[in-house]
């Protein structure tokens, strides 16, 4: 199954007793998995590494999870005996994989705080909140990325997936925008 997975700028992570570091491409495998005590621990949902790795400098990849794999009910984490890391993505590439999770599942609910309903604001440059709802309204400060993504009328399903990036100008820090029709327009808070 392909799932994400956060490490620091080093490319390390912690493993069991320690600190492993990984290399992109490469296959890696343990004996045994079990949540929270060992094995490669990973996450379904993009948003869920970010509970484990959220600084601005945190590495993001698309891996493998095959083997056996474990998984504990806490959030979207799961643990498996053997990982390959396929791809690094950016921390807004991140935010796009959530949104393909979200429209396809729209029904589990969000592993994190990166998801607001309705209405949400992004307070910090070079990251991203999405907001979601029947009539979502973002904002954001410059330099930063709010996702709106508006579900079907009385269903969780995605309609819309709208991405706004706050240069400053064309779209204003500190300003709400939400969508009418299938364009973003202003909105008042």
């Amino acid at each position: 199954m392909l799932a994400y997975k956060g490490f620091t700028k080093e490319l390390t992570a912690t493993m069991g007793k320690g600190v492993f570091r990984f290399e992109t491409g490469k296959t890696y495998e343990e004996k045994e998995c079990k949540c929270a005590h060992n094995g490669f621990h990973c996450a379904e949902d993009p948003l869920g590494v970010l509970r484990y790795y959220s600084g601005m400098d945190t590495r993001f990849f698309l891996v493998r999870a095959e083997g056996e794999v474990n998984q504990d009910g806490e959030g979207s984490r799961i643990s498996c005996t053997r990982l390959t890391l396929v791809k690094e993505i950016s921390r807004t590439g991140l935010a796009v994989h959530a949104c393909r999770y979200m429209e396809r599942y729209p029904e589990r609910k969000p592993d994190g705080d990166y998801v607001k309903r309705e209405r949400g604001t992004c307070t910090r440059k070079d990251d991203f909140i999405i907001v979601r709802g029947k009539d979502p309204r973002g904002s954001g400060v410059k330099g930063s990325w709010f996702f709106l993504v508006r579900e079907e009328a009385g269903s969780p399903r995605i309609r819309t997936v709208y991405p706004v990036y706050v240069d400053g100008e064309e779209i204003r820090e500190k300003t709400y925008y939400g969508l009418r029709g299938d364009g973003l327009c202003r909105r008042k808070n």
